[in-house]
């Protein structure tokens, strides 16, 4: 029964994580200073396709666990594909949310910053409180996780690397696709820097609840 409780506790902290991630994501678009880093490449294709933010990050996602297999090559253990479940879930999330907070529209540049600060947080707190469960993982942050172990570098730091880069292929896929740099603005390089910063904070600060979870 006990055993049942802990896969219970563990399992609402991945939804719960699952839920601030595309609020963050959602957040983040709302604010119009540019979107979350990792979110660059599907905001893009979202735009050049008939396809939704939420579909385009489960396509998108599914790149992550193909990048996975190829850093573990024979050590990849294949359940690990249940990721999938936790893509289509995040997918359909990023579209709730979105729809969700259709309606707010930052009035000022003051609450624009304050809704980017904002999502910067949330998608931080979410992807701490999804690694803290580890049930599964987004296969985004499954990917920054198996590189962490595999090179033996601070999650945090790893993060703050692949949200770089993403950033570039948005800007690059932005410039073929649409001609201009679109949804890429001071607001996502701010966010590189300050989600793995959140999350190094999350972390120090939350020692002590880290080992009871």
């Amino acid at each position: 029964m006990k055993y049942n409780h802990f896969i219970l506790l563990r399992a609402i902290l991945l939804i719960a994580g699952l839920f601030l991630l595309a609020l963050g994501i959602s957040l983040s678009v709302m604010a119009d200073l540019g979107v979350s880093p990792i979110s660059c490449v599907p905001y893009i294709y979202s735009q050049v396709t008939a396809l939704s933010l939420g579909e385009v990050t489960i396509l998108f996602n599914g790149l992550f666990i193909l990048m996975q297999i190829a850093v573990l090559k024979r050590k990849y253990h294949y359940p690990q594909l249940s990721q999938l479940l936790v893509v289509f879930l995040l997918g359909y999330f990023i579209d709730f949310t979105l729809f969700l907070i259709s309606g707010i529209h930052p009035e000022s540049y003051l609450w624009q910053v304050i809704a980017l600060l904002s999502s910067c947080a949330l998608i931080a707190f979410g992807v701490f409180l999804i690694v803290k469960a580890n049930l599964i993982f987004v296969p985004a942050d499954g990917f920054v996780l198996v590189v962490s172990q595999a090179y033996k570098r601070e999650f945090g730091q790893v993060k703050i690397y692949l949200d770089s880069s993403m950033v570039t292929v948005g800007v690059i896929s932005s410039i073929i696709f649409l001609h201009t740099v679109a949804g890429i603005r001071e607001g996502t390089l701010f966010s590189a820097l300050m989600v793995g910063i959140f999350i190094q904070i999350y972390g120090k600060a939350s020692q002590a609840i880290a080992k009871f979870i």
